[in-house]
C-alpha cells in the first residue's frame, strides 16, 4: 500500500501501484461478468465511498491512502467497471475510518454506488 506520507522511490512506488492495478483488475473481473448496469459511464455517474480500517488504535488521515486508492481505481477501469475514472463518472470519492481492522494488516474497503440522481 502507498501513502501519500511515504517517500519511496519512483521505481519501488511503480512497482507497488502496478500490481495494486492489477489485482484489483483481477479480482473485478468476476464483478463485471455478474454486475447488471455496468459500466459505469457520463450518463450513468457513481460515487465511490472508501472505508480505511487500521491494524492498531494510532490516529492517521484516511485520505492519505488516496495513492493506493487511485492505483486501485485505475484497475477498475482496466476492468470495464467504468469508461473512465474522471470527474463526470465518479463524481465523488470520500474517505472514513472504519475502526480497527482486526489484524495487523490495514484493509481499505471500496464502495461503488450509482448515483441517486444525474444533474
Amino acid at each position: 500500500m502507498i501513502n501519500a506520507n511515504d517517500r519511496l522511490h519512483f521505481q519501488k512506488k511503480g512497482k507497488i501501484t502496478k500490481y495494486l492495478r492489477g489485482l484489483a483488475c483481477y479480482q473485478s473481473m468476476d464483478l463485471v461478468c455478474e454486475a447488471d448496469g455496468l459500466p459505469f459511464s457520463k450518463d450513468r455517474p457513481c460515487i465511490v465511498k472508501v472505508t480505511t480500517y487500521s491494524p492498531t488504535r494510532r490516529k492517521y488521515d484516511p485520505p492519505n491512502w488516496s495513492p493506493t486508492v487511485k492505483a486501485i481505481l485505475d484497475g477498475l477501469t482496466d476492468a470495464g467497471v467504468w469508461v473512465d475514472d474522471n470527474y463526470e463518472i465518479i463524481k465523488t470519492t470520500s474517505f472514513s475510518h472504519g475502526g480497527l481492522s482486526g489484524s495487523k494488516l490495514w484493509k481499505i474497503i471500496l464502495e461503488i454506488e450509482e448515483m441517486p440522481w444525474t444533474s
